[in-house]
Parts: C-alpha cells; sequence; structure tokens
C-alpha cells in the first residue's frame, strides 16, 4: 500500500521542480544522484545494468572512472532515503548487475498534475460524500495543519519560517572529485578555492575558508549539522568530473537549515574556461541571495578571460599545494605558479601565489629572507601593475613591508586595500591582527583576530590566537574555553596542550600544566624527550623538567645547523626558554643581521619580557622603527 499522504516516510519525487521530498521536506541531491535516481525509478522494479546506466548518465565513449561515479551516486542516494544497503527498502544492488527501484515513491510529472503514487493498489470506488461530511474533513485537516504547525512537528514551522530569510552566510563545501583518480584530486580543490576566493570578495556575505571546510572533504554529514558547526545559512556543493578536454561542474545551493534547494546548475566547459568558470559561479550565487553588487563587484565579476588549458592545470595544482604549507609543498607551488607564468606572463594570479609562497617560506623558517624577499617582492610588483585589485597581491605586498621593510605605515595601508578588495578573506584579517598586535594595539587586533575566526572557524590556529588575545586581557575563563575548543578541533594538536599547560601555569596550577605540557610532547612523537622530561620531574620540579627539554633541542638543533639551514628564530625562542640571556641576545643580533620576520613581533611576545631593559634590545626595537619604540 501507498504510504499515507501526511506520513513523514513518504517519498515525492517531482520531475518538473526537480525535487526529491521525504514528509513534504526537500532532500539534498546532486545533479548526478538525481539523474540516476528519475532514471531507476522511471523503471521501477526491472532491473538496470549498469551500463544503461552509464549510457543514460554520462553517454557513449566518455573516458572517466564511471563506476567509482555509479557507486559514488548510489552512495548519496541511499545516504539521502536514509537506507541501509544491507537492508533495502527502495535500492536493490544485484552484484555484478545493476541496480532495481523496489520501494514505494510518489511520482509528480509537474506541478499541476497531482501526484501519482507508484505503488500496487486497490482501485477505489467513487463515493459524493455530503457537503457537511466535507466541511468536517476540511476543519479536521485544518486543526490538524495548525497543530503540526504550532509544535513544529516534522521541522513545519522552522521550514516555513526559515524558507524566505535572506542568506548572508555561507560555506563551500569541497567539490567531489568524480573521476576516481586520485590524481585529479588538485583539480576539484583548486576549484574549491577559486570559488571562495570569488565569493570572499562580496562585503555583505560571510564566506568561510578553505581550512575550515576541508575538513568536510568527503564526510558525507547532514548539512543542517554542517552548517552548525560553521554558523551559516547557505552551502554549495557539487562535483567535478573531467572528460578528455572537458571538465563538468555540477554545483547547487542548498538552505542548510530546511536543506530547501534554491538553485543548481551543470556547466560543461574547456579546461581553458575552468577559472573565470568559478567567477561565473560566484556571481549566479550572489544572485541567488539578491546581494546588491557596487559597481567595482559589477565590473569583477563581468570580467572573462580564456586561458590556455595547461595554464590553469599549473595554477590550480600551484593552489593544491600552496594549502599544504609544508617546505616541499610549497616549493611545488611556486614551479606551478611559474609554469603558469611561462604559458601567459599576463596571469596576475600565479605572481601573487608566487609572492605569497616565498613570504610563508620565510615566515615558516624553511629559507632567509634574502632569498625569499627579492623573489617575493619581483613577483608582488608584477601582480599589482597587471591587477591592482587583487586581495592576494595587496596581503603579499603588506608582508613585505610589516616583516622587511619596516614600513609600518605602508603595510597598515595595504593589510586594509586587501581586507577593503575582499571583506572574507580570512587570511587578509589575520595577517592585520598579527600587525595590529605587534604595534601594541591589542583589542585591534584582538577584533581581527576573531573575524578571521568567524571566516574560518575549525582552525585550530585562529582560535589559539584569540584564546592568547583574551589570556593577555587576564580574561582567562574565555581563554580556557577557547583553547578546550582548539583541543576539540584536533586532539592530535599539540599547539593546543601547551597553550593550555601555559594557562594553567600562570594561574598556578602547576600538576594540571605538566600534564598539559606532557601530554603535548607525546603528540609531537620523540619518545627520548617525554622520557627525559619524565626523568626530570623525579628529580625536580615542572620549570626544571621544561628546561631540560630546551637543552636536549638546543643540542639536536645545533646538530642540525652543521649541515643544513636552521632560523636563528629556533635558537633565540629556546635560549630564552631556558634563561639564557646572553645568548638569546647574540642570537636575536644573528636574527637582525638575517631580517628574520619573527622579529616584528618580539617586544609583544611575553618570552622576550626580561630582555626589555637591555640595552641591546631597546636598541634592535627602535632600528625597527616599531611604533611606540621610543
Amino acid at each position: 500500500m501507498p504510504e499515507h499522504p501526511l506520513s513523514p516516510d513518504r517519498l515525492e519525487l517531482n520531475l518538473k521542480c526537480y525535487e526529491l521530498r521525504r514528509g513534504g521536506a526537500v532532500l539534498k541531491l546532486e545533479k548526478i544522484p538525481m539523474e540516476l535516481l528519475i532514471f531507476l525509478v522511471e523503471h521501477k522494479d526491472r532491473l538496470v545494468s549498469r551500463d544503461e546506466i552509464i549510457e543514460k548518465i554520462w553517454g557513449k565513449g566518455v573516458f572517466l572512472d564511471t563506476e567509482q561515479g555509479i557507486n559514488t551516486a548510489v552512495r548519496k542516494i541511499r545516504l539521502a532515503l536514509r537506507e541501509d544497503p544491507e537492508q533495502p527498502r527502495y535500492l536493490q544492488t544485484v552484484v555484478g548487475k545493476g541496480y532495481r527501484f523496489i520501494g514505494p515513491i510518489a511520482l509528480a510529472a509537474d506541478v499541476g498534475s497531482g501526484i501519482t503514487d507508484i505503488a500496487p493498489h486497490p482501485p477505489v470506488k467513487r463515493r459524493r460524500f455530503p457537503i457537511r461530511t466535507a466541511l468536517v474533513v476540511v476543519a479536521v485537516f485544518a486543526s490538524l495543519a495548525l497543530l503540526m504547525l504550532g509544535m513544529n512537528i516534522f521541522g513545519l514551522r522552522t521550514s516555513l519560517l526559515n524558507r524566505n530569510l535572506p542568506i548572508r552566510s555561507i560555506a563551500v563545501l569541497p567539490l567531489e572529485n568524480l573521476s576516481g583518480d586520485p590524481a585529479q584530486e588538485y583539480l576539484a580543490d583548486g576549484l574549491t578555492d577559486e570559488l571562495i576566493t570569488h565569493l570572499a570578495k562580496l562585503g555583505s556575505l560571510k564566506v568561510i575558508s578553505r581550512t575550515s571546510v576541508m575538513q568536510y572533504k568527503s564526510a558525507h554529514k547532514p548539512l543542517p549539522e554542517i552548517a552548525r558547526a560553521l554558523n551559516v545559512e547557505g552551502i554549495v556543493e557539487g562535483s567535478v568530473v573531467r572528460s578528455g578536454g572537458k571538465v563538468r561542474v555540477t554545483v547547487q545551493f542548498i538552505r542548510a537549515a530546511n536543506d530547501q534547494h534554491l538553485w543548481a546548475e551543470d556547466y560543461e566547459r574547456d579546461s581553458g574556461d575552468l577559472i573565470d568558470l568559478q567567477r561565473e559561479i560566484a556571481r549566479a550565487i550572489a544572485q541567488q541571495i539578491a546581494l546588491n553588487l557596487n559597481s567595482e563587484q559589477q565590473a569583477y565579476f563581468a570580467q572573462r578571460t580564456l586561458h590556455d588549458p595547461e595554464l590553469n592545470e599549473a595554477y590550480l595544482r600551484g593552489l593544491f599545494f600552496w594549502d599544504k604549507r609544508t617546505e616541499p609543498d610549497l616549493r611545488r607551488a611556486i614551479q606551478n605558479f611559474n609554469l603558469a607564468i611561462s604559458r601567459d606572463p599576463g596571469f596576475a594570479p600565479a605572481y601573487a601565489g608566487v609572492a605569497n609562497s616565498y613570504n610563508l617560506l620565510w615566515y615558516l623558517g624553511f629559507i632567509k629572507a634574502n632569498e625569499a624577499v627579492p623573489q617575493a617582492r619581483s613577483a608582488v610588483e608584477k601582480a599589482l601593475a597587471l591587477d591592482p585589485r587583487s586581495a592576494e597581491a595587496h596581503v603579499a605586498l603588506a608582508y613585505l613591508m610589516h616583516h622587511y621593510d619596516w614600513d609600518w605605515t605602508g603595510a597598515e595601508k595595504e593589510h586594509r586595500r586587501a581586507i577593503e578588495l575582499s571583506p572574507g578573506y580570512s587570511l587578509a584579517h589575520q595577517w592585520y591582527a598579527y600587525y595590529l598586535r605587534s604595534c601594541g594595539r591589542f583589542d585591534e587586533s584582538l577584533a581581527e583576530y576573531e573575524r578571521a575566526r568567524e571566516l574560518d572557524p575549525l582552525s585550530v590556529l585562529k582560535t589559539l590566537r584569540v584564546a592568547a588575545g583574551h589570556a593577555r586581557k587576564h580574561d582567562d575563563v574565555v581563554a580556557l574555553s577557547l583553547i578546550r575548543r582548539a583541543k576539540e578541533l584536533n586532539p592530535s594538536d599539540s599547539a593546543a596542550y601547551y597553550s593550555l599547560a601555559e594557562l594553567m601555569e600562570r594561574e598556578g596550577h602547576a600538576s594540571d600544566a605538566t600534564r598539559e605540557w606532557r601530554t603535548a610532547l607525546q603528540l609531537d612523537g620523540d619518545q627520548q624527550l617525554v622520557d627525559l622530561f619524565d626523568a626530570t620531574l623525579r628529580k625536580s620540579d615542572f620549570p626544571a623538567a621544561k628546561r631540560a627539554i630546551g637543552k636536549s633541542l638546543l643540542a639536536q638543533m645545533t646538530t642540525t645547523a652543521r649541515t643544513g639551514y636552521v632560523s636563528p628564530r629556533t635558537f633565540v625562542e629556546l635560549y630564552a626558554r631556558i634563561g639564557d640571556k646572553e645568548n638569546t641576545l647574540r642570537w636575536l643580533d644573528q636574527a637582525f643581521v638575517e631580517h628574520s620576520s619573527f622579529l616584528v613581533q618580539i617586544r609583544e611576545d611575553s618570552l622576550y619580557e626580561d630582555l626589555h631593559s637591555e640595552p641591546r634590545f631597546r636598541a634592535m626595537l627602535l632600528r625597527m622603527r616599531i611604533p611606540g619604540a621610543d
């Protein structure tokens, strides 16, 4: 028997609206899974072979892993239907053959045609109801509807209230690679990056940054759950599949609270049109949520430039490697950005990519300033000459002005310009917060860090930066809450444990601080250091155990420096932690000679508080022209 029209489990497939509903609520389903579902429902109770599916969904002669594509589409259908593949109620798998749709479902061909139940049911004889009976029935159903609305049964009230609310915050989930080839992940991830970058330029829209959304790659969690974690109203998701020289990108935009499908589109483009395609998609989303674009934004989204397919490939690979933040990957990013430049010397984003990659290599201590800065400066100058509106290039220039030129006024101007051009660019807010902190403008710095975290809520680093800002204000309750949140975000990241140990030690909880510090050492993976820590504790106290670890690390780094580069920052911090003031100053002098990037923060870093009265330290602050140092 077909399910009752008011049943919360009743499935309806509306071909006109391209919607699948359960109990009246729209279920999220991407284009390919939806097409497959429609195809199977149209052939209900018949075994549909995998070859038929391939021909119907992808066409003949396609060169991609369609087997993986079918498996992914079937998995998404079952996820939407909340079905256990071991005990199928709707979709039956015939191993090695294909699939058969066996469950009850109501099919609507269009809005005005009514709904037909595709399930065996006996004929119903017509009978004429008296008017009084009909009125009673109407009254009963009206009362039932009001009751359901008032009690929010099936989320009806929430669905109706949310349906027309404006969307002002979104997350772009990682586009899914349907090729079945892991080597194509860079394409899906790179296009995700580009779409986020374009949307971040819309000042009235909060767009979650890549760091947070990438944690949902292949997660397949319910959209309302993801939206709550990221604190957004809308979700953009989709897929990418390559076939020869063509790439098909499917995108859909969903109101997360009630899984309301707002917009979907399927794009098939040449490889050379991919980067501009993401700009087109971003503009379409802006139109869907009725954002008013200013003249600059309209001009930006109206740009269209066909590029060499190899340029697009190289640039997207560059983004893919840049996001990994390791030394080998950053060097691969530079290689790919330079390859893109060789294909088109007028392509500004690749120059910005080169500049930011060299800046990051320098900041992380992998290379010296004299290797990084000339390359970064040359690239950023070319990027801005080609595109003065590149937020990424303005961020790179601000970094150079701040960390190398010690041009504090110019750096702030560039930071502000980057944020003006791309208000949703989390990294721009993060670096501006870092700049403000080095100036001693702590309240402003905390506000910028909080904005960066709002755009990247699952970032451990940004969460700890906000925690440190509150700790500096002695708002330890808030700081503690944020540090614990950072531990929840990534329990295997030692940084949160070190931060908690520092806070516990400051509050006088030595045993708690010791425990957190030891856990951090374990997470760092050096058992010899853990054993040394334990052995020292048996003979002495927590501060002595930390000094023992510092001395051991100093010996390791001294050995490493004989055969490779070790940033002066490493030695400065280690000597400061063991209380060796003279060697700390000696290595600070070396850092100054090398123009190490961390120097801009030494006045405000509590690690160096004992040096503030030292003439050599004060002279260094004056030579860097740090605001207020005189």
